[in-house]
């Protein structure tokens, strides 16, 4: 009896831990899911579904509808989360039917799903470039957060220099992760 109450505690503490994507952006809905997968074929066949996310760089309110940059991240397969300390590998145009208010987009990060529609040109700074161009049908918005981590201490074990004194350790670690 004791080893099924410790296998159901040990399932439960796993399932407790997962994460989960968010609802309508699973990767397995999506025939691209890496900003690097995307083709000069696709652009112009707009017969794509794509999952990509990134960091919002700017935005502009049109009639009717949203216009987002994004630089592309890479997208986590587990929790959907842009990976806010991975290298960018291109820049993309989204258009969202409807208005949101700008404020909501402002340091924002954003993971989203869609169909492409073709390609824009653009610059950056003063570069030309080819911006792949997506509808978005889902999305999720997140905001980068950050927390303050002590590392532990294996010379002070038993609190001899009591909590947060540590001469050693003036500055925490600083963890940043989206919710």
């Amino acid at each position: 009896m004791k080893g099924k109450t410790y296998l159901l505690l040990t399932v439960l503490l796993c399932l407790s831990g997962c994460v989960s994507v968010p609802q309508g952006l699973e990767k397995e809905r999506f025939s691209i899911t890496q900003y690097r997968a995307i083709s000069p074929q696709d652009l112009n066949c707009r017969c794509q579904s794509v999952r990509l996310g990134g960091k919002i760089m700017s935005f502009e309110v049109l009639p009717n509808k949203t216009k987002i940059e994004v630089l592309s991240l890479p997208v986590s397969d587990y929790s959907g989360e842009p990976l806010v300390e991975s290298q960018s590998d291109g820049r993309f145009i989204a258009y969202l039917n409807g208005f949101i208010d700008p404020e909501n987009l402002k340091d924002r990060y954003i993971t989203l799903g869609g169909q492409i529609i073709g390609k824009q040109q653009g610059n950056i700074e003063q570069a030309n470039y080819t911006y792949p161009v997506i509808q978005i049908e889902k999305y999720r918005l997140w905001r980068l957060t950050k927390s303050y981590y002590y590392p532990t201490d294996d010379w002070d074990d038993w609190g001899f220099w009591g909590w947060p004194h540590r001469p050693w350790y003036s500055e925490p670690e600083i963890r940043y992760y989206l919710n």
